[in-house]
């Protein structure tokens, strides 16, 4: 399969339209990656001629709904095949229109058409269609392929090759916003509708801060300058004549009551009301009112009954828990067996139920919370350096080290806190090392390291794979005051005394949320397991 691929149609849309599924069926059998769609009427029954590849199009309401099918039925389809419809050359005016080659971001392998005379130009001179092309679309490999789309027969007409229908109504500045995670086909439609309406510049506003904290899962949200970036490769690829500026937005208007050179608002069904309130804002600012237009949410028929029925990024964040959110390292000192993988979270962040419900398909865990308590056992080279460190003070009446005395004195003095530390944890690390050993010894497969200091103690080079649970600020601190009978402020105080999730996350490779009731939290953990087998499966035999 090629990863990238460029479909031109050339016949009628009204003709098309009824083929659209099976045309987006055929073509994600040939393309894996990314689908370019250029629609060309222009060129049915035309031989193909340097002038003529690129012919400006009405942009009426029925190339609007063709090209909404084509981004649904890709959906429907193949979830993972990137769709992206040009639009540089669907205009309302064609005579005032000039054409933009499109400088694609990703490089196109194959040619995709439903065109015989395409066809029969590729047949007679490959090297001088692929010469054509390359003119109108900048980044297209030399050694082309080519694929004529059988899904669509060849169409009987040759009339009515122009889109009828009413024109869609444009703007010279056109503004919309949302987080923009992990762009899907949801958020192309947004940026395709207001792109269609755009003749001069699209103000973007993408969400940042505090704002997008209410979102579910929005520790897994993808950084601001990924979002970003996506926004600007997508609407720079199927869009590159108009002037493109993303900004931040931090509250629910952003940019619209404070630029008065805006015309039009693009919002989903669900943010209709915010479209209102925007307008309100403006109106109170003395700005003109924005003409506003909504696009329908896309049904998911995929959703489980803990996800939004509705295609959404937190219903993606959702199907990321218990996946490979980040490469396995490659760590060439570990052997293969047993495949070792950590456990670490915050406090009440549900370590220890994870832990043993792994236990329960067949791993073994090291709890270093519990070998903690023997690396200060009286007689060991941890407790005999902790009393030189520190003085008797910390000596109990039988000689022991009396562990509530020790902290008074190390968590308020953060010196002696990473003093105290420097002794432990090494201490720590052998003994987890010894029980791991004495695992391979009686032939476990998977051992578990369970460690809340995981990634402070720096152990993760001890583990092929580095798991990581988390709940969100509030729920964790509810579970605090609960088990612990603490008040809010103390509950508080030991949560921001640990590294935040977001900085756990940004360091694992499997993320679990066991926020919800526990068979979700076991539906993850069944996934991870599963997908972990096939991971170790894939292993040398590495002693």
């Amino acid at each position: 399969m090629a990863k990238t691929g460029l479909l031109i149609l050339t016949q009628p849309l009204t003709h098309l339209r009824a083929l659209i599924r099976p045309l987006v069926q055929e073509a994600s059998s040939v393309v894996s990656d990314t689908l370019y769609v250029c629609l060309q009427p222009a060129l049915q029954n035309q031989t193909v001629t340097q002038n003529m590849i690129l012919q400006p199009l009405l942009c009426t309401h029925e190339v609007q709904a063709f090209v909404s099918d084509i981004y649904l039925s890709g959906f429907n389809i193949c979830q993972t095949l990137d769709i992206r419809v040009l639009l540089s050359h669907i205009c309302t005016n064609p005579n005032s229109h000039s054409i933009v080659p499109y400088s694609l971001k990703k490089e196109v392998c194959v040619l995709l058409s439903d065109s015989s005379h395409i066809k029969d130009t590729w047949n007679s001179s490959s090297q001088s269609l692929t010469d054509i092309l390359r003119n109108s679309f900048k980044n297209v490999k030399s050694d082309l392929k080519f694929n004529l789309i059988n899904a669509v027969p060849e169409s009987l007409s040759s009339n009515n090759v122009q889109v009828s229908g009413e024109l869609l109504q444009t703007y010279d500045n056109v503004v919309l916003g949302g987080t923009f995670d992990y762009l899907h086909t949801g958020h192309k439609l947004l940026l395709t509708e207001s792109c269609l309406r755009c003749e001069k510049k699209l103000t973007v506003g993408i969400t940042e801060g505090e704002r997008n904290q209410k979102k579910t899962l929005w520790e897994l949200m993808e950084p601001y300058a990924q979002r970003n970036q996506h926004v600007v490769d997508f609407v720079f690829d199927v869009k590159p004549n108009i002037h493109l500026e993303t900004v931040k937005i931090f509250d629910p208007f952003g940019p619209t009551i404070t630029d008065p050179d805006l015309q039009c608002i693009v919002v989903s069904k669900e943010t209709e009301a915010g479209g209102e309130m925007v307008n309100e804002e403006r109106h109170k600012r003395g700005f003109s009112k924005l003409d506003l237009f909504s696009v329908d949410l896309v049904d998911d028929a995929c959703h489980s009954e803990t996800e939004e029925s509705k295609v959404s990024s937190s219903s993606i964040r959702k199907r990321m828990l218990g996946t490979l959110i980040r490469p396995v390292p490659n760590r060439m000192s570990l052997a293969s067996s047993p495949y070792r993988i950590a456990v670490t979270g915050g406090i009440a962040s549900g370590k220890s139920n994870v832990c043993k419900e792994l236990e329960k398909l067949g791993a073994k865990t090291v709890n270093c919370d519990l070998l903690g308590h023997k690396a200060y056992v009286k007689g060991t080279p941890a407790y005999e350096a902790i009393v030189k460190e520190f003085g008797t003070i910390v000596l109990n009446d039988v000689g022991e080290i009396s562990r509530p005395s020790l902290g008074q004195l190390v968590f308020n003095d953060k010196s002696k806190l990473e003093k105290l530390n420097s002794i432990v944890w090494p201490a720590i690390r052998q003994l987890a090392e010894e029980q791991i050993e004495e695992y391979k010894k009686a032939g476990v497969k998977v051992v578990v390291l369970e460690a809340a200091v995981l990634l402070e103690a720096g152990w993760d080079d001890m583990v092929h794979e580095v798991w990581t649970t988390f709940v969100p600020k509030d729920e964790a601190l509810k579970r605090i005051m609960s088990r612990n009978g603490l008040s809010s402020e103390e509950a508080l105080k030991r949560v921001d005394s640990q590294i935040s999730n977001e900085d756990r996350i940004s360091k694992s490779n499997v993320v679990i949320c066991p926020q919800w009731e526990y068979e979700i939290t076991r539906k993850q953990l069944l996934k991870a397991w599963d997908l972990l087998q096939k991971r170790i499966k894939k292993l040398p035999n590495k002693l």
